[in-house]
């Protein structure tokens, strides 16, 4: 396609210039942008219920839609057909997906700059993503700046400033920034120099020692230092919509009773049948409320909660949305169980979008081909299938 010059007006100039950069991603050259003509046409049509991708015999290519987000959209589906020369002339509808895609990066782990963030970004763009998540905390890594804590951060890690603009970039393409601060495990980088903050387990010496990656949630001091983390991030992210905070992993959920302040605290305050589950709960349920309380809705990963070989004496807010990743272990709640309690659902199957370099810990590598054959919406980690008609709290 000889595309040199895009025509945009006023109100679809935005669209062009955003356009225009990933055009350069694929193509190296930039293109003209002008008001009188151009070989790609941008308009918005506000009357029409749905875009549209017109070629003429000439080579002009129009794109109509009813909106700046759905205009931009409908560019980033004329260039992916570009790039794959399946151009042909005529017109084509396009309907507006309801269904929501997102990308999970963990930049905790691994440093990723502002420029691969950019590229990534472009590449969601093009492919009609919505949203990318930002782990920032991890065992291995902190990679955002806290002004609180100077300490915090690892050696390589994004500046609140270089977070700013990526925010910025990303909103400009119409994608949605998730921050992903995982508590009150997957802590053993913040949580390195103090030591006091850690939760107390036992052995199998029968010894008392400190659990580095999981946080001490009976203990207020340590509970305020991780609250503030999510005020402070809270303010970076104050355009976001969504704020991740985890809850995943913060101790083997079969071992409980090798962590003896939670056994004894929830045997206290829930009565003798409690496990100790009931001490997470109140913490994630505390989080949730306090992270709601700054302006988000807060997400929250699946495997702690529900578990179907014990009881809980208190049960997961209703006030967040349910990250559903795994069920490989059999203890976890099964899908259905969030969806019959009310949760809005969202599907991370691992067995199929999960990537860990080098295929470690039994995940291969997700592939084209796997997702493109087997997936869909209604499949669930582990082969679990959902009816259609749920779909609509995923």
């Amino acid at each position: 396609m000889q595309i040199k010059t895009i025509k945009a007006g006023n109100r679809t100039l935005a669209c062009a210039k955003a356009f225009n950069r990933i055009w350069q991603r694929f193509y190296d050259e930039e293109l003209l942008v002008s008001s009188e003509k151009g070989e790609l046409q941008l308009s918005i049509a506000p009357e029409s219920p749905k875009s549209s991708i017109e070629v003429l015999a000439d080579g002009t290519v129009k794109i109509t839609a009813p909106d700046e987000k759905e205009l931009f959209k409908s560019s980033m589906i004329f260039l992916q057909e570009d790039v794959s020369d399946k151009l042909q002339i005529g017109k084509t509808e396009i309907a507006t997906s309801t269904q929501e895609k997102l990308l999970m990066v963990d930049i905790g782990r691994k440093y990723f700059s502002l420029a691969a963030l950019k590229e990534l970004v472009d590449l969601l763009a093009l492919f009609n993503f919505d949203q990318l998540q930002l782990h920032f905390s991890e065992n291995e890594g902190f990679r955002i700046e806290s002004e609180q804590y100077p300490w915090l951060a690892s050696k390589e890690h994004l500046s609140k400033g270089e977070v700013r603009e990526l925010i910025q970039y990303a909103h400009a393409k119409y994608i949605e920034i998730i921050p992903d601060l995982d508590t009150p495990g997957h802590l053993m980088h913040a949580l390195a120099d103090k030591p006091e903050w850690r939760l107390d387990k036992r052995m199998a010496d029968g010894s008392i020692q400190k659990d580095p990656k999981a946080l001490d949630i009976l203990n207020p001091e340590a509970v305020a230092f991780i609250h503030s983390l999510y005020r402070e991030y809270g303010e970076l992210f104050c355009d976001c919509r969504y704020f991740h905070i985890g809850a995943d992993e913060f101790v083997p959920f079969d071992q409980l009773h090798d962590y003896p302040t939670l056994e004894k605290y929830a045997a206290e305050k829930y009565g003798s049948a409690a496990s100790g589950i009931e001490v997470f709960i109140e913490y994630v349920n505390e989080t949730i409320e306090y992270v709601r309380q700054l302006g988000f809705v807060p997400l929250v990963w699946n495997d702690g909660f529900y578990r179907v070989n014990r009881t809980e004496g208190l049960h997961l807010s209703k006030d967040c949305v349910v990250s559903y990743w795994t069920r490989w272990d059999r203890n976890m709640a099964p899908v259905e169980t969030f969806l019959e309690q009310g949760y809005t659902v969202i599907n991370h199957n691992d067995n199929y979008f999960y990537y860990v370099l080098g295929e470690h810990a039994s995940y291969d590598y997700p592939t084209y081909e796997k997702i493109m054959a087997d997936w869909r919406p209604v499949n669930f980690p582990q082969k679990q299938v959902i009816q259609p008609q749920q779909l609509k709290q995923s």
